[in-house]
């Protein structure tokens, strides 16, 4: 019973999110068709369980929290998998947990930036701010030419004596132009500015030379070397409360231990060995060091503690900036994979039916799919006062809405699950972590129950009643038969009573067998597809890495060449003689 609310609670979660998302793709998820003509097919698997074919999805794993349920789960088990393996192998794993300080008044995506590191924008964005950087340079370019042709002309046109005069009226007269043109190019350098990365306290800890080595300096190895450091995988969680605000935190699973041979796509793992107690001693010294001073950079209010005077804290003095836990049993990093790929709304993403003891916020803190079922239940008229079924969580309507749609602003375009770059192939674990990588993901879990021995299909006009009536689990779960039954036609009927609640009874057809089996067929090219394109996407990425340094000397030369040219575009009415029109 309790899994089944959860599940109808994270449906009713999705319902909501349809109302008050700004993300076109969460708008549609589980409610658009891929195509209206077609309609929804609705399947029963070899295992009871039911398909739903033919409605879009979004994988967003930030904000939807039926697609989140099932990608979580998923990652936690590449996660598992990857884990144990390394312990068996003799290798060592710490789960590491990064904080910051924080207040009521910070935003998200200020914190998140300071954490994680700002993210890139897109091929569109960088284009289009290249562009308007290229357009004011030009047109920057153009105010100088006419003022110097200006200037010129009143120099030939203005009697003796007063030639300086008119000239110096000529320049003042096109001043204002010319600092329309200058603030115009900063602003469009500003915005090209923006859609680089920007590296956060994160990317610090695994960056320098007291880390990666020094080899000019007699320490070839590093840290990294000293503590056979072979990568991390790392996942961002988010709570907010009402006293102290947003908080971001990182849990990451470090494997160390490990003996490699080659470098990057060609980095493979030889062996492992137990490092010293000195060098993982100074490894966590250094990071707690780094993180603190790097977090004390960015802003000085979000440095974390790095000292504790509490004599029975677990930190041992340390502070709290960084937590490090080993994990010394297959058991211990099976549970702790769980942990770190949980859900949004804090629930183990271990298979539900299996465990009772579901995680949530701590304290005064409420997860952000609490933020979202307390919306739902606010905007449907249950009660906020207290007793048993009264609304969830915490805050007003208002103050829920406004934390959502910051949080959706602050989450979009980043990865809440990553590995770093190449640990996936040492260990043999396929896969990704892109939004794509989510999608195919969600598309394998439909294609793991089996074929489908049963199904019906919905049209267009049927479905979208069904989603506007609330109706979507109730119809998905009519299509289960666990009890071993796979006659269509009961299937069909079951399915018939949920869509007679939206006067759409009629728009059910019971499939043939071969339909079915079609269906099924379908869905399995196109998840084969969908890998066969995921395979070549990251081959074009290895390779690109493998170029990658050249092409990134020639562009930063490239860039560099650039903003120098718009810097003495910028100076060229105030300093260089050749082209200040005065010297004319």
């Amino acid at each position: 019973m309790q899994a089944r609310a959860r599940k109808s609670r994270r449906y009713a979660g999705r319902r909501t999110l349809w109302r008050i998302t700004g993300d076109p793709a969460c708008k549609g998820c589980g409610r658009s068709l891929m195509d209206p003509e077609t309609g929804v097919i609705l399947g029963q698997t070899a295992e009871g369980t039911a398909v739903l074919l033919g409605v879009m999805r979004c994988g967003r794993i930030w904000l939807c929290p039926v697609c989140a349920a099932t990608i979580r789960h998923k990652r936690a088990q590449e996660i598992t998998t990857a884990v144990v393996e390394w312990i068996k192998r003799g290798g060592t794993a710490y789960l590491v947990t990064l904080t910051a300080r924080h207040a009521s008044k910070d935003r998200l995506d200020a914190l998140m930036d300071a954490l994680q590191g700002s993210r890139s924008g897109t091929a569109g964005e960088i284009r289009a701010a290249k562009a308007h950087v290229a357009a004011a340079e030009t047109a920057l370019q153009d105010v100088v030419d006419a003022t110097r042709e200006a200037v010129n002309a009143a120099r030939r046109d203005a009697p003796d004596g007063v030639k300086r005069r008119a000239m110096a009226a000529a320049k003042e007269e096109a001043a204002g132009d010319l600092a329309h043109a200058q603030s115009q190019l900063r602003t469009a350098q500003s915005e090209l500015a923006s859609t680089r990365r920007r590296s956060g306290a994160y990317q610090r800890l695994i960056t320098g030379g007291t880390w990666a080595g020094r080899p000019d300096d007699g320490d070839p190895e590093g840290i990294r070397g000293r503590i056979g450091y072979i990568g991390m995988i790392r996942a961002t969680e988010v709570t907010v409360g009402l006293a102290n605000g947003w908080h971001p935190h990182i849990h990451a699973i470090v494997l160390v231990g490990g003996r490699t041979n080659g470098e990057r796509a060609e980095k493979k793992i030889t062996g492992t060995f137990e490092p010293g107690e000195h060098a993982l001693g100074a490894w966590q010294d250094h990071w707690r060091t780094v993180w603190v001073n790097a977090l004390k950079a960015i802003n000085p209010k979000w440095r974390p503690s790095d000292d504790c005077d509490r004599a029975d804290c677990p930190c041992e003095g340390k502070g709290h900036a960084i937590d490090f836990k080993r994990l010394e049993t297959e058991r211990d990093a099976k549970d702790l994979g769980e942990y770190i790929a949980k859900t949004q709304d804090g629930k183990q993403p271990a298979l539900e039916l299996a465990r009772a003891d579901l995680k949530t916020a701590m304290g005064e803190n409420v997860t952000p799919f609490e933020l979202l079922y307390r919306i739902g239940d606010l905007t449907s008229g249950v009660p906020d006062d207290g007793e048993e079924g009264s609304a969830s969580g915490i805050g007003s309507l208002a103050w829920n809405l406004a934390r959502w749609h910051e949080y959706e602003r602050a989450t979009k375009g980043r990865r809440a699950i990553e590995w770093t770059r190449y640990l996936r192939q040492m260990l043999g674990i396929e896969g990704g972590d892109t939004h794509e990588d989510d999608l195919d993901m969600l598309l394998g879990a439909d294609a793991e129950g089996g074929e489908l021995r049963a199904g019906v299909a919905i049209t267009d006009k049927g479905w979208t009643a069904v989603a506007r009536k609330g109706l979507d689990l109730a119809a998905t779960e009519a299509a289960e038969g666990k009890d071993g039954n796979f006659d269509p036609e009961a299937v069909g009927e079951r399915v018939r009573e949920v869509l007679a609640l939206a006067d759409v009874a009629d728009t059910v057809v019971v499939l043939t067998a071969g339909q079915v089996a079609d269906a099924y067929t379908g869905m399995l090219e196109n998840l084969a597809r969908r890998r066969e394109e995921a395979a070549a996407r990251r081959r074009r990425e290895a390779e690109r890495d493998d170029t990658g340094k050249v092409s990134l000397r020639h562009a930063g030369r490239d860039r560099r060449t650039a903003e120098k040219r718009a810097r003495r575009h910028v100076a060229r009415p105030k300093g260089r003689r050749e082209t200040d029109p005065s010297s004319h």
